[in-house]
């Protein structure tokens, strides 16, 4: 009789977790690199499994659809944001400054070419999904980062009283989703960080005239 040790009987069945994770991380990270370059409709599953070096069932086992994986890599690219939020560095001074330091960065990891690539795939092939579009989960824990710091600012009397969920949203669109749209529409307006940085430094100062205590 032959016996068999325990590392051979782990092999049998399906992988370990840590295995599957890690196919998945590389699906994930091949599809994102296809989808910025390609756009959805120019990228297939066989091209995801091909470049992962991985069998087509591998891939369709984790993600049934070609929808289903732009969902999920989008889904990534938002928490990769958020994770890279968390780990910015301490921003030392009064509620306003620890703001436009938050603000500050949002525009800059918005504006990243894959993050770009993504957003335009994900607005123009939004007809192929069936809410409009994939969308981050709600709610959305940058958001919610961004409207405690408005309210902050606010106790500390450096910003107009008022609804702080609807502040952090004109923040956002005025300092965030214009430059955004207009890279995502091709304009090169924003094509360089010191224009990017500009366009922050210039429409931080009217924003906040406006909106400190008088």
């Amino acid at each position: 009789m032959v016996s068999v040790g325990t590392s051979e009987v782990a092999r049998v069945g399906r992988p370990p977790k840590a295995a599957r994770d890690m196919a998945r991380e590389r699906i994930i990270a091949v599809a994102t690199e296809l989808f910025s370059g390609r756009g959805f409709a120019g990228t297939s599953m066989e091209q995801v499994a091909s470049k992962c070096g991985a069998g087509k069932d591998t891939v369709y086992r984790r993600f049934p659809s070609k929808v289903a994986l732009f969902e999920s890599v989008v889904e990534d690219a938002h928490k990769n944001a958020v994770a890279r939020l968390e780990l910015m560095p301490t921003v030392t001074g009064d509620p306003l400054t620890r703001l436009e330091s938050l603000v500050r960065q949002l525009l800059r990891v918005n504006m990243e070419p894959d993050m770009i690539a993504l957003k335009r795939i994900a607005f123009s092939e939004a007809v192929v999904f069936e809410k409009g579009g994939p969308i981050p989960p709600q709610p959305d824990p940058i958001m919610a980062k961004l409207v405690e710091a408005v309210e902050s600012a606010q106790e500390d009397g450096a910003l107009c009283p008022g609804n702080a969920s609807e502040i952090a949203g004109h923040l956002i669109h005025c300092m965030v989703a214009m430059p955004t749209g207009a890279a995502m529409m091709g304009s090169n307006e924003f094509g360089s960080p010191a224009a990017v940085d500009a366009h922050f430094d210039k429409t931080w100062t009217w924003l906040m005239n406006g909106l400190k205590q008088l």
